[in-house]
């Protein structure tokens, strides 16, 4: 292929086909040989192409137009002549490979216009220096096909008209004579001006109205939202139209209209958003990662996604893709994100799970972030992450190893499950070392069970949990329904709980070893009497201090029960003891169940100045630990906190019996309230980014503007009932 244009359909399927019989290539090769000499041509053009795969198939289909042609060639009906002729007709157009968006992602005017004009019939225009000369001689040729076609047309119209009125006529002139009316000279009188008169007075035709685009911001944040595709929301839009006895041709309905509807409208969506998100109050960055399918192939890349949280604020930045999984990358497009959305001076607190590459010394996103942020931020470590560490830790020193993702016993009882009588469980209190370890307790652990159950809980898994529980202590009813068993790897902390808790009340039914039964029992018990209350009163920022203390104390004191058990929860908690931390320990202030007394004490130890002005995020245990109170961690790095939060600090000088009618004591409790203590938010970022990750658009940016599309659709009608949806 030569020349200074860009290449014709004949171009193209004359090399295929030298390529394919001349120098015996396979059909793929030639189209692939063919497509590269295409695209040397486009790229010195400066215009975006199509994906190369794309560009072959374009090949292929033009020679199978050709083989399919040559095939029928022997049959000369007018269908098989029109089809000839048309394809004879396109063999000089341009071979159209631009990329959809060429015109908006073409930055100079000059490259728009020499596309636009090598798509015109002779593909006017070429490529390299401007030839005055020969670009005046085109222009003239342009302007004289241009006048020969609207003089075709205007005579094209005259015939048409004319032949109409004769017509007409005609039939006046025969029903005339059969009624003896008029003579012939006067119809041909009459015909004549009928004639001139009829042409003179015929009205030009009027333009059909342009289709209206019903594609608007709220539509498009709904089909987005139900993931609705481009094509299948003509089939939704029309069959609408029709029914509300509008008609589909009246309106703009065609896949590529609707396409680019969207993806405007998702722009602007997400730029108001963003532009009108301007929190003025302490914010909590969260993140989490998650591996995920690419948009463009079948790897797997990194998402990250990052929320913000505060007061009466939750908020999706973003989902971005990352070049690996360090701490570094993580942090920088953490950093990146509150840049964009000009949150640096309201960023005071992070939360995350407490993995290497967030928490590490020197090489985790968590001091990383804090040196591009230039300050300190308080380290709310996800509480649930940490306590599922430590049921892990215990499960895995009780049941012993699997050699693979699945965990084997549950593996079993899944499939053993359609042969189990749901009825027939048996409480954990009827064997006689269980009834012994937890009577003393029993009401109230019941007591804390129901008085969850009474919650709201946005996981069923929660709420089950808490069923099996109830059943396992004797104090289930019968309008618990079992479920049947779910997921059972490792990586499913909750499946452990679960589990253990299914097989231990059905142990009757289903085929244990001693050793099964006895680790079973040991695990259940110390997640029903130790457990519980910690994980799901983890999300409540008031108590983290006094709960996390009271944890390590309750394991001490299990020893005497399981010290196996005791020690392995202890090592794993061990090293998660942010919330008792000089700074984060200030958060029991606002703890309701502190006592008078230890609110007083730690006031008094406000004044203790520190060894260390930058003390550790977590703290270690040692031999004294125990004895320890509340007032024993307080120091004046504690006064960190309320500058954090931007919390008023004359409450102090108060006693704390009048704290409760204190305002500015109210509003700092309501605000510390609302700290997010745990990394759920970012894991429903995450979630969202699963949903949509597969759908309605492969590319980076416009998969950003769906989310926060989605998210506003979601936060504005949080069901589907006609009360949201109407207002």
């Amino acid at each position: 292929m030569t020349g200074s244009k860009l290449p014709s359909n004949h171009q193209v399927l004359c090399r295929f086909l030298h390529l394919h019989t001349k120098e015996h290539k396979t059909i793929p090769n030639s189209a692939a040989a063919t497509a590269n000499e295409v695209l040397q041509f486009w790229l010195k053009a400066r215009i975006p192409t199509r994906k190369e795969c794309h560009i072959i198939s374009k090949i292929r289909d033009l020679h199978g137009q050709w083989m399919s042609l040559k095939k029928n060639k022997s049959r000369r009906t007018d269908t098989q002549q029109g089809k000839e002729d048309a394809f004879v007709g396109n063999l000089q157009d341009l071979f159209d490979v631009a990329h959809a968006d060429a015109l908006t992602l073409i930055p100079l005017e000059e490259d728009k216009q020499f596309l636009l004009a090598q798509r015109e019939k002779g593909r006017r225009g070429c490529m390299g220096p401007v030839d005055a000369k020969l670009a005046k001689r085109e222009e003239r040729r342009h302007q004289r096909d241009l006048k020969v076609k609207c003089q075709k047309e205007k005579e094209a119209h005259r015939a048409t008209t004319v032949s109409g009125n004769k017509r007409s006529t005609d039939t006046s002139d025969s029903a005339s004579a059969s009624a003896g009316e008029t003579t012939d000279d006067d119809s041909e009188s009459t015909n004549d001006d009928s004639q001139i008169c009829s042409f003179s007075s015929t009205p030009p035709s009027a333009k059909n109205p342009r289709p209206c685009n019903i594609v608007g911001p709220d539509l498009v944040a709904a089909l987005d939202r139900t993931k609705t595709s481009d094509r299948n929301a003509v089939y939704v839009l029309a069959a609408a139209a029709q029914s509300l006895g509008h008609s589909p041709t009246d309106i703009a309905l065609n896949k590529e209209s609707i396409r680019q509807a969207r993806r405007k409208h998702r722009e602007t969506i997400s730029n108001e958003i963003r532009a009108s998100f301007a929190p003025s109050i302490p914010l909590t960055i969260h993140w989490d990662g998650k591996m995920l399918p690419s948009l463009t192939s079948k790897e797997t890349v990194d998402r990250l996604a990052v929320i913000v949280s505060g007061e009466g604020v939750m908020k999706l930045l973003g989902v971005p893709r990352l070049p690996n999984g360090t701490g570094e990358a993580e942090a920088s497009a953490v950093f990146t994100l509150i840049q964009d959305w000009n949150l640096t001076d309201r960023i005071k607190c992070m939360s995350f799970d407490t993995t290497a590459s967030n928490t590490g010394l020197k090489g985790g996103a968590c001091t990383l972030l804090e040196q591009k942020l230039g300050k300190p931020l308080l380290s709310l470590a996800c509480r649930h992450h940490i306590h599922e560490l430590i049921v892990a830790n215990v499960f895995s020193v009780l049941m012993e190893p699997s050699s693979g993702p699945n965990i084997k016993l549950f593996q079993r009882f899944a499939d053993y499950w359609n042969s189990i009588d749901r009825a027939a469980y048996e409480s954990g209190m009827m064997d006689e070392s269980i009834r012994r370890e937890l009577s003393p307790l029993l009401s109230d652990l019941v007591d804390f069970i129901r008085h969850q159950l009474s919650h709201f809980h946005a996981r069923d898994d929660y709420r089950e949990l808490l069923q099996l529980a109830l059943i396992f202590l004797g104090a289930g009813t019968a309008d618990i329904h079992i479920h049947a068993p779910g997921a059972y790897h490792r990586a499913r902390w909750m499946a452990k709980l679960i589990y253990s808790l299914k097989i231990y009340i059905f142990r009757s039914q289903f085929r244990l070893t001693p050793r099964e039964l006895s680790s079973l029992r040991d695990f259940n018990v110390f997640v029903v009497r130790i457990y519980l209350k910690a994980w799901y009163t983890a999300p409540c920022p008031d108590t983290a201090p006094r709960t996390d203390l009271n944890l390590v104390k309750d394991l001490q004191v299990y020893k005497s029960i399981n010290e196996r058990v005791a020690t392995a929860a202890l090592k794993s908690f061990s090293g998660h003891l942010w919330y008792i931390s000089e700074t984060l320990v200030g958060l029991s202030f606002f703890d309701a169940e502190v006592p008078v007394d230890m609110k007083l004490a730690m006031v008094a130890a406000l004044d203790k100045q520190s060894p260390n002005d930058d003390p550790p995020r977590r703290i270690k245990l040692d031999d004294n630990f125990c004895s320890k109170q509340l007032c024993d961690f307080v120091s004046s790095n504690t006064r960190k906190l309320f500058v954090a939060l931007d919390i008023p600090q004359e409450f102090l000088l108060a006693h704390p019996n009048t704290w409760e009618n204190n305002e500015e004591y109210i509003c700092s409790r309501k605000r510390v309230k609302q700290l997010k203590v745990v990394n759920d938010a970012a894991e429903r970022g995450v979630a969202l980014m699963q949903t949509f990750n597969t759908v309605l658009s492969n590319q980076e940016e416009q998969k950003q503007f769906v989310l926060q599309v989605v998210e506003k659709h979601r936060r504005e009608f949080a069901t589907a009932k006609k009360s949201f949806v109407s207002h």
